[in-house]
């Protein structure tokens, strides 16, 4: 802790060899790296002080908050000071004539929806992990839901921020409408801790569906079940979901590539279970009942769980490429070739209602990580060919740097490494992500 020792006077902080390896990687494939220590801040005047001593000090900082990100985001790849914000973690206000919230970074999106029970009202993005909301925004996180509610950052009205030096700065407001100078919140929304500190949100909440149908629709191959995927926009659908077969079977679910869908207006099931019988469903099942729909969603929220589960000692890299909707069956397509040219175990699922698909890849050793790191690359540039993103959801992180310029071109980026240089001219904050070097 030698240079450290005077930070404990005013913020609490740990060195030791659990604490500093337990914030040393992600869910990422990502290398781990150890941060010198983390700070664990209660209040944002904690944070302004910090950010102040190290600004000086050129001391990197690196914001924490649950460790659910999947591309190496909040990895201290320079060590220093890991700022772990999971004591931050109150509800300030639940406004629901308002509709909002005002939330500390560390609360988790699950616990908010949990205070919120009852009320009518639910925050609506939801992700994999029990993320925290500060790390949804700084990673713009979306989810299954996102076909219909969009990204986290369609649910932000407002953010403190501390910046590099220290200072304190709010942006947006509590209402519903805002047409005031620059849009100061959306740049922090997604900047992955490079820009600044998020301390305290202000974000949108949105109406309960009062109707819920869950339909789970098995087909005999890949370009079948996403050719039925194509066919249910004009439905209520609060999502539409992909696993393929492979996925399926170490699922112990019957091998066929599937749909998960949810449905919010009644009438609607129906409509999508004739619609998949007609694109070649072999089997469909609906409920609208809690438990059974939770049942039959449940190999879908296991799906990270038990592609490591089905992968003992293996580490995994999940690839995060977003196409337009039309474009969503040739991709798959150039995947699964990609797969099996490389001769790679690769398990796809994603988010068929909006384009966004993921490839679980496992690796044990340097030459599968190098055809891994070759199929991701692949994946990002037929990705861009189609007019689609490297990142549908994930962010930057460390693994996606070097694809900046290949999808906003040199000046755009060039543009953005000048935001950073003004926020953050000492470049302490989150180095080694999001822009390449």
């Amino acid at each position: 802790m030698k240079g450290y020792e005077h930070l404990a006077q005013w913020v609490s902080i740990s060195d030791s060899p659990a604490d500093r390896e337990n914030h040393s990687s992600d869910i990422s494939g990502h290398s781990p790296h150890k941060p010198d220590i983390i700070a664990y801040p209660e209040s944002t005047a904690q944070i302004a002080r910090l950010l102040t001593w190290a600004n000086t000090e050129k001391i990197p900082v690196t914001p924490w908050g649950a460790g659910t990100s999947a591309e190496g985001n909040p990895i201290p790849v320079r060590g220093g000071i890991c700022l772990s914000l999971e004591r931050m973690h109150r509800i300030l206000k639940l406004s629901i004539e308002d509709r909002l919230a005002v939330v500390q970074p560390g609360v988790k999106y699950r616990e908010l929806n949990r205070q919120l029970a009852g009320t009518g009202w639910f925050f609506a993005v939801a992700v994999g992990g029990d993320a925290t909301i500060g790390g949804m925004i700084a990673n713009n996180a979306a989810g299954p839901k996102a076909v219909k509610y969009g990204a986290t950052k369609a649910h932000v009205l407002g953010l403190e921020v501390v910046l590099a030096d220290g200072r304190v700065i709010r942006t947006g407001g509590r209402s519903a409408k805002q047409s005031c100078g620059y849009n100061l919140t959306q740049l922090f929304v997604g900047s992955e801790g490079t820009l600044g500190v998020i301390t305290e949100a202000i974000v949108r909440l949105t109406p309960e569906p009062t109707f819920e149908e869950a339909l789970v629709a098995q087909f005999p191959s890949v370009a079948h079940a996403l050719h039925c995927a194509s066919t249910l926009s004009g439905l209520d659908a609060g999502a539409i979901e992909f696993l393929d077969r492979a996925y399926m079977g170490f699922l112990g679910e019957e091998p066929a590539d599937t749909l998960f869908c949810e449905f919010h207006s009644i009438g609607d099931g129906a409509e999508a279970e004739r619609r998949c019988w007609a694109a070649g469903a072999i089997a469909v099942r609906r409920a609208t009942e809690a438990v059974e729909r939770a049942r039959l969603w449940a190999a879908r929220l296991r799906a990270y769980t038990a592609s490591a589960e089905a992968n003992p000692g293996a580490r995994l890299l999940t690839t995060d490429t977003a196409v337009p909707v039309g474009k969503l069956q040739e991709m798959v397509s150039f995947l699964q070739r990609e797969l099996s040219r490389r001769n790679l175990t690769g398990y796809l699922l994603g988010h068929a209602g909006d384009g966004n698909v993921h490839v679980i890849l496992p690796w044990l050793n340097e030459a599968q990580r190098q055809a891994v790191n070759g199929f991701s690359l692949a994946a990002v540039e037929k990705s861009l060919s189609l007019g689609g993103t490297a990142s549908g959801e994930h962010g930057v992180g460390i693994g996606k740097r070097h694809y900046l310029k290949g999808e906003h071109g040199a000046n755009a980026v060039g543009l953005m490494k000048e935001i950073k240089s003004l926020l953050d001219p000492a470049r302490i904050l989150n180095p080694g992500k999001l822009l390449p070097d």
